[in-house]
């Protein structure tokens, strides 16, 4: 699947408004969109142990359900596709973008309050091959 429109989710309240724009963008352009959740490993999934393993599989499973939940809504013109992977936000991310062709990537901005820049919307700016649209 060639240039699709990837979106980055934390699976928080705001992602409605993110999905919103990759939702738009893949009418747009015609292209599939591709919900992406990666769950952060709490230490090195090679050396977990049995209970993080099990804890990491728990946030997965529910990440996917709700992911899954969205397909209940989702408008039939637009196809949806879903990823969860344990793992790095931005290597996930940056990953699927190159393995899909994505057109762009659509995450919220990574700019908050007052203060200097801070997220990983400044690393995936740097490092993913096609365009980024942050959302705020």
């Amino acid at each position: 699947m060639s240039n699709a429109i990837i979106v980055g989710t934390d699976l928080s309240p705001h992602t409605s408004i993110i999905v919103d724009e990759g939702l738009r963008l893949a009418r747009a352009l015609q292209q599939p969109l591709v919900l992406v959740h990666a769950v952060e490993p709490i230490e090195d999934p090679a050396e977990a142990d049995r209970d993080t393993h099990a804890f990491h599989n728990k946030l997965i499973q529910n990440a996917e359900e709700k992911l899954n939940a969205q397909r209940h809504e989702w408008p039939p013109d637009v196809e949806l596709l879903t990823s969860v992977e344990l793992g790095s936000r931005v290597e996930v991310l940056v990953r699927l973008v190159r393995e899909k062709e994505a057109r762009m990537l659509v995450m919220g901005s990574p700019f908050r309050g007052s203060g200097p820049p801070v997220g990983i919307g400044l690393q995936l700016m740097a490092q993913c091959p096609c365009p980024v649209v942050l959302v705020p």
